[in-house]
């Protein structure tokens, strides 16, 4: 007999016993039954319970001494079965014989039939089955109450570990194995609901690329884990970089399963759960199946389930209990990690062009032939393996991520791994998290649609540039190592209000095919101190992860000039300006500031920026050429439209026209026709009227003529 079995026959012999043993001392099976009602699969413990008898007590004497007999032939076949599943566990764990034996019980009355009908004689048919009463445990194992009392402890091993569930106190308490115990030592690889959200078994380690630095990180971390069992490993990185891989490569190098925890996740559970203590309980259970699975326990992103300086006490408690490996996956920005155990630190640096390209090579060699493109349709794999690391840095295991996604979208639809599938799936991963802090711009303007000096258009196209080489200009040509500075690329678009600041930025974003952050300035700046560091934080992380387009607009609130200390208020302020400039200078991303007033910024943030774009108020012919743009073919003027006089009367940026062809637009719906020149004349008129400034004299000719009111209507600022 091997394996679990020899557990089962120990423990069902055990309970056979205790019944047998009731019986002989004359009390009547608790739940009304006489022996021979019960119903056991085991012929010969049927046969020992159903002898007829005048007189119950002492009558199963026999019986009895032959159960006895039957437990000991058990034990010795369960010490000559070898290791098995639930011994490796217990010698894992250290585990007392007596905390051993009663784990054995509580784990046959959930998988052995016959357990389940002697446990229900021993506590009463109208328990529930599959449990066991504590006095019910004295009976069996033999112990005193005040034994059994000190292992169902919540301090003792079995529920320290997450073993056995406890419900109750005292002799009537009940215990069970703890839901996926049994499957976990039978070999099942699924974990229970609802851990199976936030937990899984890893396969072994994947096969990405990664670079010598991240290989030689995992010789270190096994080397570590393997002096020191009960270590901990802290894999830091940039989001993307390949930690995950390089936490299942140590386990693999170790010969244990990898069982990964999402700290985003793991949150999701813990505040579904009902109070502060089944909130506790989420981390216990993950700890419990990484003990139970002989499994090294990897916590990805670990930085989330920490506060502003670390881990917060309980679950620091809960890590440094564990008694097997761990491995936590940081970017590094969570605080203190000491868990007061021996730990090693394995840096996974930001890819490097070479590193990029290898990475995209090795993963698009993956994808099978007749999923990658034609070579007439691409320079074949290597190209664009080289574009897309010029153009996006990520790490090994984004990549993987991205090809992955890409290869199964063109499975559905029959489709290629090409360029555009590819950079459909770094969009569909390439997602921010910034909640009520950013808004999509849904609107992607195009260069046509500018109307603008030819200086201030070349330098656009000087950004987009900047964007597209900074492979050659930063990486091959050196410039990033030999003069630090970072990726980034950033510009200030300063101008009047109605320039083109903005559909600028979106022009930006779609010649770059990037999506383009709005940022909710009232959403970021708090009252509280600490608070909008905290939020602007949050914003670069995500952007700097996921190669987005960020807008501030009107910076100078944010951005603006430090000033003297006077009070306490100013202070705070330059602090938030003080991040900002640090934040600035280590971004890796896309950065748009658009101002009105660019004399407002700090100097400091000036000299950070790679580009600085004045947008001109328009000129005569920018402003007739606006006009005829900013209005749609589909509401355009039947009869021709005097846009030289609209512009020469009219000193108005593009946003301010835009608003006037609204006006307009309304005072023909109003009247039920379509848009004429008198519509856009009034609207016009009232537009500049909120403006502020003084109405245009225009000759009474030119009115009459050409954009002279329609009869009968008196429009507010109409000369």
């Amino acid at each position: 007999m091997t394996g679990l079995a020899a557990h089962l026959v120990w423990a069902r012999r055990a309970l056979e016993v205790a019944v047998l043993r009731r019986i002989n001392a004359g009390m009547p099976l608790l739940d009304g039954r006489s022996p021979g009602d019960l119903y056991l699969r085991d012929e010969a413990a049927r046969a020992r319970l159903v002898r007829p008898t005048l007189r119950p007590q002492g009558a199963f004497t026999r019986s009895e001494a032959e159960a006895g007999s039957a437990l000991a032939e058990a034990e010795v076949a369960l010490a000559a079965a070898g290791a098995d599943a639930l011994s490796r566990l217990a010698l894992r764990l250290g585990l007392e014989p007596r905390t051993r034996a009663l784990l054995t019980l509580a784990l046959a009355i959930e998988l052995d039939l016959d357990s389940h009908e002697l446990a229900g004689v021993l506590i009463g048919g109208g328990r529930r089955r599959g449990v066991l009463t504590a006095a019910a445990a004295c009976d069996t194992l033999g112990l005193a109450p005040a034994e059994v009392a000190a292992e169902l402890n919540p301090a003792a091993p079995l529920r320290r570990l997450g073993l056995i569930v406890v419900d109750g106190a005292g002799p009537a308490a009940t215990l069970a194995a703890r839901a996926g115990l049994a499957g976990a030592l039978c070999g099942e690889t699924r974990l229970p609901a609802p851990l199976d959200r936030a937990v899984v078994l890893a396969a072994p380690a994947p096969a990405i690329w990664l670079a010598p630095v991240a290989q030689a990180g995992i010789d270190d971390g096994a080397a570590a884990l393997r002096r020191q069992p009960r270590g901990v490993v802290i894999v830091r990185g940039p989001r993307g970089s390949g930690r995950g891989a390089v936490g299942q490569a140590i386990a693999a190098r170790l010969g244990q399963p990898a069982l990964v925890c999402r700290a985003d996740r793991l949150r999701e559970l813990e505040a579904d759960a009902d109070g502060e203590a089944a909130r506790r309980q989420v981390l216990s259970d993950v700890l419990a199946e990484a003990a139970i699975r002989d499994a090294v326990l990897i916590v990805a992103d670990v930085d989330l389930l920490g506060e502003s300086g670390g881990l917060p006490p309980w679950r620091r408690v809960l890590l440094t209990a564990h008694p097997g490996p761990l491995v936590l996956t940081s970017s590094g920005r969570g605080g203190d990690f000491d868990l007061e155990r021996p730990s090693a630190t394995v840096t996974v640096p930001r890819p490097s062009l070479a590193d990029r390209e290898a990475a995209w090579a090795h993963t698009l060699a993956t994808v099978p032939a007749e999923r990658l493109p034609a070579p007439a349709t691409t320079a074949g794999p290597g190209g664009l393996a080289a574009e897309l690391a010029a153009r996006y840095v990520l790490g090994a295991g984004a990549i993987a991520e991205v090809v992955a996604a890409a290869r199964i979208h063109a499975e559905v639809v029959a489709g290629v791994v090409d360029q555009p599938a590819l950079e459909a799936a770094l969009g569909r991963r390439l997602s921010l998290d910034l909640g009520a802090a950013g808004t999509v711009v849904t609107r992607k303007a195009r260069f046509a649609e500018l109307v603008l000096p030819a200086d201030v258009v070349d330098t656009l196209h000087d950004v987009i540039a900047m964007v597209r080489e900074r492979a050659q200009i930063l990486e091959r040509w050196g410039l990033q190592r030999h003069l630090g500075i970072s990726r980034g690329v950033s510009a200030l678009f300063s101008g009047e209000p109605g320039t083109g600041k903005t559909m600028a930025a979106s022009v930006l974003a779609s010649e770059l095919g990037l999506e383009l952050i709005r940022i909710d300035l009232a959403a970021v700046v708090s009252k509280f101190v600490g608070e909008t560091e905290k939020n602007l934080g949050r914003i670069f992380d995500q952007a700097q992860d996921a190669h987005a387009m960020l807008l501030f607009d009107e910076a100078d609130s944010l951005f603006g000039k430090r000033t003297e200390l006077r009070s306490a208020q100013d202070r705070f302020a330059n602090l938030e300006v003080n991040y900002l400039l640090q934040r600035m200078e280590g971004f890796d991303g896309i950065s748009i500031l658009t101002t009105n007033w660019e004399s407002s910024i700090d100097q400091a943030l000036l000299r950070r920026l790679n580009f600085r774009v004045r947008f001109p108020e328009p000129e005569v012919e920018e402003r007739m050429e606006l006009w005829r743009r900013l209005v749609p073919a589909e509401a355009a003027p039947e009869a021709p439209v005097d846009v030289r006089a609209l512009a020469e009367r009219f000193d108005m940026t593009g946003g301010y026209i835009k608003n006037a062809i609204v006006r307009a637009a309304v005072i023909a719906a109003r009247a039920g026709r379509r848009l004429s020149a008198d519509d856009l004349w009034a609207g016009a008129l009232n537009e500049y009227a909120e403006m502020g400034k003084v109405m245009p004299s225009t000759p009474t000719s030119t009115l009459t003529t050409t954009t002279s009111p329609s009869p009968g209507r008196s429009r507010r600022g109409t000369p």
